[in-house]
C-alpha cells in the first residue's frame, strides 16, 4: 500500500537578479536547488491583492500548473515567502515598484525571457535572498508565480529590433508563430482562458519554439480601481467593456497580434504618456473605426492570410472564429502549408540566427530551411523592408491615423534613401 505515503520537499529558491518589471510586480531570475540539482526558474512577484483576488489567482495558478504543451511555458503554481524573512532593501524595492505600478503607462518590461537578437542573457549572482518552501499560514506574505526560464526573447523585443532596423518579419514566419500559439491556446482552452495575450507574453527560445506564458497573471494585474484584466492594446471589445469573456476573446487578441506581425501596425495602439482614462478613451475611439484588411495595408500579404486575420478580429463574437482549432486549421491548410511545405521551428531558428548577425552571415543549410521565402525568380528574400514598395496608400493612411510611429519613421527613411540613390 502506498496511498498514505507523503513527504516534504527540500527545494530551495535563491533569487539571482531582477530581469524585468511589469504591472503586477518585479520579475526575478532564480535558482531552484533540490539536493544536487540546480534549475533556472523565473519568479514573478505579485503585488498586494484583496482576499477575493488572491483566491482567484490561486485557482488560476493551479490550472496553469496543469498545462503541458510544447508551446506553453511550464508553470509550477504559486509560492509564498513570509515578509519577515525578506531583507529591508528588497522590501523597499517592491514597495517602490508597487507605488509606480498604480500609474504604470506600459513602459515597464514584463518579459521573463532574455534578449536573443543581442546575443542572449548573462547574469551575475547578487546578494542572494534564500527561501526554503514555507507552507505555514502567514497573512503577510510575498506571493510569487513560478515558471520555467526560457532562454530566448519575447515577441515585443523581436518586433522592436526589426522595426529599429527598418524591417518586418516575413509574413510566413509571423503566421507560423501565430499558428503555434493558437495551437497552444486550443489545448489550454479546455481548462483556462488567457485574457492577457500580447507580444511580450509570447517567447521564442533558442530552438525556434514559440511559447506562451503568463496564464492567470491577468487576475493579479487588474487593479481594484478599474478592475481591468489584460492590456487595453490587445483587448477584445467585450473584455474592454468588462462583459463576460470566453475563448473568443483570446481569438480577438491573437488576431490583433497577427495583424501587428504582418503589418507592423498595432490597431489599438495607445500613447504611453496618457493616464488610464486617456488611454481608455483613445482605445474606445479606435474600436469604433473599421479595421482595414491586412492585404490592403501591405501589398505582399496573401489574401488567404488576410481573410483569416480579419475574421479573428470581428467586433462581434458571433462573427469571429468560434474556436482556436478552427483558426489553426485554416492557417495551416489555407495558407501556411497550402503548397505542401512551409515554416517549422527549425526555419524560425535559422531566420533569427541570420537576423542576429545582421543578415551578413548564413550558410546554404540555413537557406534551405527558408525555401518558402523564395520569390518568383527563386531567390530567397530575407529582408522585408518597411517601405512604400509594400505599403499601399491606404496602409500609409492607416499608419498615420493610428500613429504607428515606427512604421511612419521607416517609410520616411525609405523615401529619403530612394532620393539619395
Amino acid at each position: 500500500m502506498t496511498s498514505n505515503i507523503t513527504f516534504t520537499s527540500n527545494a530551495r529558491y535563491t533569487f539571482v537578479e531582477e530581469i524585468g518589471r511589469g504591472g503586477m510586480g518585479i520579475v526575478y531570475l532564480a535558482q531552484k536547488e533540490c539536493e544536487d540539482v540546480v534549475d533556472l526558474l523565473v519568479l514573478k512577484t505579485i503585488k498586494s491583492l484583496s482576499q477575493d483576488k488572491l483566491d482567484s489567482l490561486r485557482n488560476e495558478a493551479r490550472l496553469a500548473a496543469t498545462l503541458r504543451h510544447e508551446n506553453i511555458v511550464r508553470a509550477y503554481g504559486l509560492e509564498s515567502i513570509p515578509l519577515t524573512k525578506l531583507p529591508k532593501k528588497f522590501m523597499k524595492e517592491l514597495e517602490l515598484h508597487q507605488d509606480d505600478s498604480t500609474t504604470n503607462k506600459g513602459g515597464d518590461r514584463g518579459s521573463n525571457a532574455a534578449k536573443r537578437i543581442r546575443g542572449g542573457h548573462t547574469y551575475q549572482s547578487k546578494r542572494a535572498i534564500r527561501h526554503v518552501n514555507d507552507r505555514h499560514d502567514d497573512k503577510n506574505k510575498l506571493y510569487l508565480m513560478v515558471m520555467d526560464y526560457i532562454e530566448g526573447c519575447d515577441l515585443r523585443d523581436i518586433l522592436s529590433d526589426f522595426h529599429n532596423a527598418g524591417l518586418l518579419l516575413p509574413v510566413p514566419l509571423g503566421a507560423f508563430i501565430v499558428s503555434r500559439i493558437c495551437r497552444a491556446l486550443e489545448y489550454a482552452h479546455e481548462v483556462i482562458i488567457h485574457r492577457d495575450l500580447s507580444p511580450e507574453n509570447i517567447l521564442v527560445n533558442k530552438q525556434g519554439v514559440a511559447k506562451l506564458t503568463d496564464f492567470g497573471i491577468a487576475v493579479a494585474v487588474s487593479s481594484e480601481r478599474h478592475d481591468f484584466a489584460g492590456k487595453m492594446q490587445y483587448m477584445s471589445p467585450e473584455q474592454f467593456s468588462m462583459q463576460p469573456v470566453d475563448k473568443r476573446s483570446d481569438i480577438f487578441a491573437m488576431g490583433l497580434i497577427a495583424y501587428q506581425l504582418a503589418t507592423g501596425i498595432s490597431l489599438l495602439q495607445t500613447d504611453s504618456s496618457l493616464d488610464f482614462k486617456g488611454q481608455y478613451n483613445h482605445v474606445k475611439k479606435l474600436m469604433k473605426k473599421e479595421f482595414i484588411p491586412p492585404h490592403k495595408i501591405c501589398k505582399d500579404i496573401p489574401i488567404e492570410y488576410s481573410v483569416i486575420i480579419s475574421k479573428m478580429i470581428e467586433m462581434k463574437k458571433k462573427d469571429r472564429y468560434q474556436s482556436m482549432s478552427d483558426v489553426s486549421n485554416d492557417l495551416e491548410r489555407r495558407y501556411l502549408y497550402a503548397k505542401g511545405f512551409g515554416p517549422t521551428n527549425n526555419s524560425l531558428q535559422a531566420y533569427l540566427d541570420i537576423a542576429e548577425l545582421d543578415f551578413k552571415e548564413y550558410d546554404q543549410d540555413q537557406l534551405k530551411k527558408l525555401s518558402f521565402l523564395a520569390d518568383e525568380n527563386k531567390k530567397i528574400q530575407l529582408k522585408r523592408r518597411i517601405s512604400k514598395e509594400i505599403f499601399s496608400a491606404k496602409g500609409i493612411e492607416v499608419a498615420k491615423d493610428i500613429g504607428a510611429k515606427s512604421v511612419l519613421k521607416n517609410l520616411k527613411n525609405s523615401s529619403v534613401r530612394k532620393l539619395i540613390k
